[in-house]
């Protein structure tokens, strides 16, 4: 490839001219006097309403031009600063016969009037050859040098606050642009005293049209929820609609996802809400969301999005229906089939560590997403890495910091800042906000110096945008575009990433163990899952179907950990709490013992009736334990029986009386499988052994002394003189007793002449 040599683009000569002090802002002085008091005919003052068009540079003197092509450093204008942006580019890419139109928005910052500045265009013929001569460039400090011999424009008075529009075209012809690459270009506005502002950016030329092998690059965006409890479910509902509005984030991820080559990462709880909604706008959204995942390639992320990094913190278990990273769905939603599994996406903004990537292998997600470390310690290289874990190797697919944060300076309308200093270095981020015309240009440089790094086989590279990306979709699909419009960009999918082989290239290690301030405490992710398993053991007495029971409640003790709730630690620390006490709650009084007073046990051997209340909308099945504190009352056999939902039953235990005395009882409810379902009610029994018999036998010595005092009563005193005789009864009836006749011959008798006598 020729080019043209840069001679003035040495270290040394640099430094030179960044010491130049003040002579140097004299001379810039006179040189941009000179340069305005000569303005081509074809150069007209542009006005707010429309952008002048100046087509050949302005005539200057040689020595003028030599000091300019060589990037005399500016001084800070007396005036202030300005905001300078580069709206458009008329040929992101052009080749010979193209002339390239390049517009500018100037906007007064400075809060006075701005008068008597000039803005300048200048391009550097020399193409650029690696991506270090791009950062350099795309970061240079306002009063840096600008190389190449300007057309100058007057500005004229700008107001406080007001913007105006200039475009200038420029011939690549004429300059004789040999080779293949990027150039720097840049719109400054300069007045007597120093320069006011700048834009620097780059022009893509093609002088040969060679054909060139392709570099890969795929782009990745997430489909994430709010930070909110699931078990809140109007508000889910709510905020979930409003972050799918109309130029809202999920509604600008897939609109950008509808229109190019975008994968995705969705969480499947977010597709369930929507799904669930009455509200026909959501539900319009998740159909125009899985129909742009089909045409895609589209990653199943755990539900609810849990920070993979504070479970492994924590060294919480991974495997199992019930753990964190499996949580369950509450709604009856079914992920597509041809969504792709396995993936493991660490919070943004961290370095992921070691037990990090060791946890995302032992879930079965081995690829994971590294959006910070692992970078290679020489040349450009495919962004795919293989890590040893103690639970495996992670295939890692290592996102291009420059590349992303090209993209999202360019497209995202939240202007979210990085969280702190830290995350800023590991992410690669400079926190600017660029024009989606300034994105495109420094993309296609670094991609364009990608390739001609490594021209025979260029490397496959990601870019991987933050969950928190709210993408203007009209710019992102503009700038994605126009990389796939390059001839030297393949624009793919992560999957392609995925199935490569790991480069054997030295990067930069991992930690071994890295907290990051944002994530959930150690302590309370345990409590989180002490509650889990709570639960899970607890529903255990739905013994036809405990789902119902657990899955609620799972749920809810996975919202604390989902990395939507890093965003505000101090909501996210109340939300842990209230989970946790209404788990504690739900295992310890849905099912209770009916406390009740002190119990008389007068038999050796008996039931003590235990009074259970269910509050649950199903039947519960539980064994009832009397734990007495003296061996003088033993329990039998234990007192299972199912309890109907929303309803009480007395239990009953069988027991023992061996002695007798005060014995203070513990009931316990407990699981089929013998797990303690709630704290224990206590009560006093009396115990009075053999009491009953004793009493029996007194009540019947009783009865037999009362029989016996009557018949001696009786006895002692004899005939009661009041008692009618025969012959009383004869002589008040005035009748005689009949002697019974013999009997006759037949053996019968015979009374002839009897008298039916009335009792009187």
């Amino acid at each position: 490839m020729t080019q043209h040599p840069d001679l003035a683009h040495s270290s040394a000569r640099r430094r030179a001219a960044r010491h130049t002090g003040k002579t140097g802002a004299v001379l810039l002085a006179a040189m941009l006097l000179a340069g305005s008091a000569v303005v081509p005919a074809s150069a007209t003052v542009p006005t707010s309403g429309g952008a002048a068009v100046g087509t050949a540079p302005a005539p200057v003197s040689d020595t003028v031009a030599e000091e300019l092509s060589e990037g005399v450093p500016a001084a800070p204008s007396a005036q202030g600063t300005v905001d300078v942006s580069i709206t458009d580019v008329s040929h992101p890419t052009a080749q010979p016969g193209d002339v390239v139109t390049v517009r500018a928005r100037i906007t007064n910052h400075t809060g006075a009037a701005v008068s008597g500045a000039n803005v300048n265009f200048a391009v550097n013929y020399v193409a650029i050859t690696s991506r270090a001569e791009v950062t350099e460039w795309a970061s240079a400090d306002l009063l840096d040098p600008v190389r190449g011999v300007p057309t100058t424009k007057p500005l004229g008075r700008l107001n406080a606050g007001a913007s105006k529009d200039v475009s200038f075209t420029y011939d690549p012809g004429v300059e004789y642009l040999q080779g293949f690459g990027p150039r720097r270009f840049a719109v400054s506005v300069d007045d007597p005293t120093g320069r006011l502002g700048i834009a620097r950016s780059f022009l893509l030329y093609d002088a040969d049209g060679v054909e060139r092998a392709p570099m890969r690059l795929s782009i990745l965006a997430g489909i994430t929820g709010p930070a909110t409890d699931p078990a809140d479910h109007s508000t889910t509902d709510i905020e979930l609609a409003q972050l799918a509005a109309a130029g809202q984030r999920l509604d600008g991820v897939v609109e950008v996802a509808e229109h190019s080559k975008l994968s995705l990462a969705v969480d499947p709880s977010v597709m369930a809400v929507a799904a669930a909604s009455k509200d026909s706008a959501l539900i319009a959204w998740s159909e125009r969301l899985l129909d742009a995942a089909g045409r895609t390639a589209t990653y199943t992320l755990p539900d609810r999005d849990p920070d993979l990094a504070a479970l492994a913190h924590a060294n919480v278990r991974t495997m199992g229906p019930r753990s964190f990273l499996r949580s369950p769905r509450l709604d009856d939603w079914r992920v597509p089939k041809s969504w792709l599994q396995g993936l493991a996406w660490p919070a943004d903004g961290a370095v992921p560590d070691i037990e990090t990537l060791g946890l995302a292998v032992a879930a079965g997600r081995p690829n994971v997403l590294v959006s910070g470390g692992l970078a290679a310690e020489s040349g450009t290289t495919t962004g795919r890495a293989e890590v040893s874990t103690p639970s495996g190797t992670a295939h890692a697919a290592v996102t291009d910091p420059t590349l992303t944060s090209a993209l999202l300076s360019a497209t995202d309308l939240s202007q979210a800042e990085t969280a702190d200093a830290e995350s800023a270095a590991d992410t690669g981020s400079t926190g600017t906000t660029t024009t989606a015309a300034e994105g495109t240009q420094r993309l296609l440089a670094e991609t364009a110096a990608i390739v001609n790094q490594s021209p025979e086989v260029p490397p496959t590279k990601s870019i991987v945008m933050p969950r928190t990306w709210t993408p203007d979709a009209a710019a992102a699909t503009s700038v994605l575009r126009a990389l796939e419009d390059a001839d030297w960009v393949e624009t793919t999918t992560l999957d392609d990433l995925f199935a490569q082989d790991a480069p054997d290239v030295a990067r930069t290690p991992l930690p071994n163990r890295k907290v990051h301030k944002a994530e959930l405490s150690a302590t309370s992710v345990k409590a989180l899952e002490r509650a889990r398993d709570a639960i899970v053991t607890f529903s255990s007495i739905a013994v036809d179907d405990p789902a119902p029971l657990w899955k609620p409640g799972v749920a809810r003790l996975a919202g604390p950990l989902a990395v939507a709730q890093r965003a505000d630690p101090g909501i996210r620390n109340l939300l842990a709490k209230r989970v946790l006490e209404a788990a504690d709650k739900f295992t310890h009084e849905s099912v209770t013992v009916v406390p009740r007073q002190d119990i008389n046990f007068i038999t050796d051997v008996g039931n003590i009736p235990v009074r259970v209340r269910n509050t649950l909308d199903v039947d519960a099945t539980v064994t009832v334990v009397l734990r007495p504190d003296h061996p003088r009352l033993t329990v039998g056999d234990r007192s299972t029986t199912t309890v109907p939902a929303g309803q009480e039953l007395d239990v009953q235990v069988p027991v023992r009386a061996i002695g007798s005395g005060d014995v203070d009882v513990t009931a316990q409810l407990l699981t089929p499988s013998g797990a303690k379902i709630t704290d224990d009610s206590a009560f006093q029994v009396r115990v009075r052994a053999g009491w009953e018999e004793v009493g029996t036998w007194v009540a019947a010595g009783l009865v037999a002394l009362l029989f016996l005092a009557g018949i001696w009563r009786t006895v002692r005193r004899g005939r009661s003189p009041y008692r009618a005789t025969r012959e009383d009864v004869e002589e008040a009836t005035g009748t005689a007793a009949e002697a019974p006749e013999s009997p006759d011959a037949t053996g019968s008798t015979t009374a002839t002449n009897s008298v039916a006598v009335r009792a009187e």
